[in-house]
């Protein structure tokens, strides 16, 4: 028997909550160029047939030394215009090292004793084959940030993303290319960012509605003038579940 709406918005509640607890004794230190390690978690409950509301939360850590990085917690809505086409919008929470540059950028105090950058976006995403069983997906997506801060106040990315279905099992390797326009900081509007992200996500049991993705992300900023580059690699690991 399916659980109520409200019930299944409390236990995802719950779930956010308790991941986000892990951040609670984290070690402060501003953001760092070299290695992190990204945990992920994520459950999607599907409203009807074109509507979904999902609830997720990301842990980030530098590799050496071992320490916190930051934290982020989404919720979004996906709403199906047509076959795989789709419009969405959320709001994410992001959790960060206290520091004297946020504050001055207008960060506040926060759960955990972190300063917050939060910001509410809008996307639109559309797939199709390329061939059997390749697909491209092209994402828009539109942000705002509630701080001031020095690079931007909203951003713009463009993502497009190649997936392969391998043939009788739920592998899936992928490769996704991401480009960031910066508008409203103290340096000049523009494309300042990419990223390149390649994984593999899979069902580890078959009957399950949980998948995992095993991903790599390179990420490097240029252009950003008199403020420095955020060039980092990351090496991720994230759980999805799915309800009703």
């Amino acid at each position: 028997m399916n659980k109520s709406p409200l019930k299944t918005i409390r236990t995802l509640l719950i779930i956010v909550i308790i991941s986000s607890s892990f951040t609670s004794n984290s070690y402060s230190q501003d953001l760092t160029n070299n290695l992190k390690l990204w945990s992920g978690i994520s459950v999607t409950y599907k409203v009807n047939e074109k509507l979904k509301i999902k609830l997720s939360e990301l842990l980030a850590y530098n590799a050496s030394p071992s320490n916190y990085s930051f934290s982020q917690t989404k919720i979004a809505l996906s709403y199906k215009l047509k076959r795989r086409t789709y419009i969405g919008g959320g709001y994410v929470k992001g959790l960060f090292n206290d520091s004297n540059s946020l504050r001055r950028q207008g960060a506040t105090d926060s759960w955990f004793n972190k300063l917050t950058v939060d910001r509410i976006y809008g996307n639109f995403s559309y797939k199709h084959n390329i061939v059997k069983r390749l697909t491209l997906k092209h994402k828009i997506e539109f942000q705002y940030f509630y701080t001031d801060l020095d690079k931007y106040k909203t951003r713009t990315i463009y993502s497009a993303r190649i997936g392969y279905n391998v043939r009788k099992s739920s592998l899936s390797p992928y490769i996704e290319g991401q480009f960031f326009n910066y508008s409203g900081g103290v340096i000049s509007s523009g494309i300042k960012r990419s990223r390149l992200k390649t994984g593999l996500s899979f069902k580890p049991i078959s009957a399950s509605r949980m998948r995992v993705s095993l991903y790599y992300i390179s990420q490097n900023e240029f252009n950003t003038e008199e403020l420095s580059d955020n060039d980092y690699s990351v090496l991720g690991l994230s759980l999805s579940f799915k309800i009703n």
